[in-house]
């Protein structure tokens, strides 16, 4: 299997079960044909790295055979502004669900894909919220008011050295009891 991939592809052994393979965008949808075709017959994930610095996404199809016994990664990168990605979906059926979600997290269009509407965050108008752009703490402050004197906000490092003493000081009574 490995040394078919090896006939069309630079493979990258990364262990003795998992190898990985750089691809161009344009070479997607005949690289996963190959793939199926040639027994990895289940999308395991799609996932993204943001290399802001860069200003690229990596994406990173994980492919598994049927013994699941060798992994394949497929990386690819695209850039982080218009660019278009083709759907998986008529292959890998599992795909739909993975590239919603890579839409409303980092804004990836996947072009065949009809079902990019609204996902996990309804009326989301703000940044994806996995880009590297986006200011979570900025977000939560807009969007959240949090209250003094409330029961649940509490300063978490004020809260673990009051229960750290209190469970010490805990155990030193067990002790004396203990010894008497």
């Amino acid at each position: 299997m490995i040394e078919n991939l090896k006939t069309k592809y630079e493979v990258i052994e990364k262990s003795p079960r998992l190898y990985k393979i750089n691809i161009e965008n344009n070479q997607l949808l005949n690289c996963v044909d190959f793939l199926k075709s040639n027994g990895f017959i289940t999308l395991v994930q799609i996932s993204c790295t943001d290399w802001i610095e860069d200003e690229i996404f990596s994406l990173n199809y994980n492919f598994t055979t049927s013994l699941r016994d060798i992994n394949l990664l497929v990386q690819y990168d695209i850039n982080r502004v218009d660019e278009k990605v083709k759907s998986l979906q008529d292959i890998y059926p599992q795909a739909q669900v993975m590239e919603r979600d890579l839409h409303e997290m980092y804004g990836i269009e996947f072009v065949g894909n009809d079902t990019l509407g609204d996902f996990a965050l309804e009326d989301w108008g703000d940044i994806p919220p996995l880009r590297r752009e986006f200011d979570t703490l900025a977000f939560v402050n807009e969007n959240y008011s949090f209250k003094d004197g409330r029961d649940d906000n509490k300063d978490v490092k004020a809260e673990t050295k009051r229960r750290k003493a209190e469970a010490k000081k805990q155990k030193e009574q067990e002790d004396l009891s203990d010894g008497n």
